[in-house]
């Protein structure tokens, strides 16, 4: 702890890095229950670096880039955990959850996973290494995420060592801000994760036929250079070989905003499709974030072509609003399926009179949104989600101040909730046939790797 007060002394105003003071302010929301569920979300964009562009000192950094999608994420989680105990489905049982901010890094989602497997009421957050786990009862009984493939498979092999369930329900990429690499398909390897999102290779094998159907023989391609990236990548790269379609390019971004190297990659990018007058087809699996970079460049040459858009950026709304985002071209998008969330909307309208347990996120919301009092509304996104903004430790929300909830409302995308509408309810009806005869109050009751998350209940894997 003392390293940490050093740093807060020295390095705030230097370095623009900021840590927690205690492990319990690195938790983004908290609700206590009899049985816990974790949840890992992408609410800021990237973790703050020092100066020098690395990490100097091994604390946790604080974050930048508000995402309105983590966010509503969270709230959709929690929406569907409450409306679970408010109903009969688990009679005398109270859901309740640990939810983490990755800042779409693999590093927070690791810390986070630490914490998921440490001892349930262990005061100490006691990690223990054991040869048998089978008995063995962590802080948590299910995980919700991560938002980013490559945060997913990396922790997914740390949940592994417990048999504890990983469901992915996050429609949103850099992976994810879903999960849809198809190396999690592999149940030799990730035995314990499911998701409820369908995996890239239905998405790729839809956009070969697209390209087929209408004609087009030279495309380009752009992907992001992590595990998402590269598992669509190579299942583009075999759908188009059976539909006589000519990859042109295929250029690589780096996946974290973090990196120096960003933006001369995407200006080699864009000279690339300049040169390529061949290829007016451009498919495109990025980030939302890093598509709004790389089309403000394609308006500053005024280029125009047809993009193809991967579900994790065809109803971005940092896209749509950028100013004259009009003049690069047409856009095709693919998207999940979704269903009723007209009980979420109601939710998010009542959002200001709710009373939450712990929700370090909400309030950063609302100081974010305090910070913008007189923004026009269609302005408000930019505003929010800016990333000169550093992400504030132990913000208190003014009770007094308004959520804007018409504003969240109208980023609410159907299948991000729908999505974890079935995540949620698929452990509960897991827990429900454990709990017809045990005592579920009884943390020890039934380990993590007896949950036998029904497949059915999920999309398909």
């Amino acid at each position: 702890m003392a390293l940490c007060g050093l740093l807060i002394i020295i390095g705030i105003f230097r370095n623009g890095i900021y840590c927690c003071k205690t492990p319990n302010d690195f938790v983004g929301a908290r609700s206590r229950g009899d049985i816990m569920i974790g949840g890992l979300l992408a609410v800021h964009g990237r973790m703050m670096t020092s100066h020098k562009g690395y990490p100097k000192i091994p604390v946790i950094e604080s974050c930048a880039g508000f995402e309105i999608q983590g966010l509503l994420q969270m709230l959709a989680m929690i929406h569907a955990i409450e409306t679970i105990n408010n109903s009969s489905l688990i009679p005398g049982i109270k859901l309740g959850y640990e939810i983490y901010d990755t800042c779409s890094e693999t590093r927070l989602g690791v810390l986070a996973t630490m914490r998921f497997l440490t001892t349930f009421n262990s005061t100490e957050d006691t990690l223990k290494f054991q040869c048998n786990y089978t008995d063995n009862t962590p802080k948590i009984k299910a995980v919700i995420g991560a938002s980013y493939s490559e945060v997913s498979i990396t922790i997914a092999k740390m949940l592994n060592t417990q048999l504890i369930p990983q469901v992915v329900a996050f429609p949103k990429k850099r992976i994810s801000h879903s999960s849809s690499a198809e190396v999690l398909s592999d149940k030799l390897r990730f035995p314990a994760f499911l998701r409820t999102i369908p995996n890239d290779a239905h998405q790729t094998r839809a956009m070969a036929k697209l390209i087929e159907t209408s004609g087009w023989n030279w495309i380009g391609m752009i992907v992001m250079d992590d595990e998402y990236g590269r598992s669509a990548l190579e299942s583009f790269g075999t759908q188009t070989m059976t539909i006589n379609v000519c990859i042109a390019f295929k250029e690589v971004i780096p996946a974290h905003l973090s990196d120096s190297t960003i933006q001369s990659k995407i200006d080699e990018t864009v000279k690339t499709i300049q040169q390529e007058t061949r290829v007016n087809v451009i498919v495109a699996f990025l980030k939302p974030s890093l598509l709004i970079r790389l089309f403000k460049k394609v308006l500053e040459v005024g280029m125009q072509k047809t993009w193809i858009a991967s579900d994790s950026w065809s109803s971005a709304v940092g896209i749509s609003s950028i100013p004259n985002i009009h003049r690069i071209g047409q856009v095709i998008g693919f998207i999940f399926k979704s269903g009723d969330t007209s009980s979420f909307n109601k939710y998010l309208r009542d959002l200001d009179h709710k009373q939450f347990e712990e929700n370090r996120l909400l309030d950063q919301y609302a100081a974010l949104l305090s910070d913008c009092p007189k923004i026009k509304f269609n302005e408000l996104y930019n505003c929010i989600t800016n990333y000169s903004k550093e992400q504030v430790y132990n913000i208190k929300r003014n009770k007094f101040k308004t959520l804007r909830e018409d504003f969240l409302s109208a980023m609410v995308r159907p299948g991000v909730v729908y999505s974890t509408q079935l995540a949620v309810t698929a452990i509960a009806n897991a827990i429900r046939h454990i709990c017809v005869d045990r005592n579920c109050a009884n943390p020890t009751a039934f380990a993590p790797w007896e949950a036998d998350i029904v497949p059915g209940n999920l999309g398909k894997s």
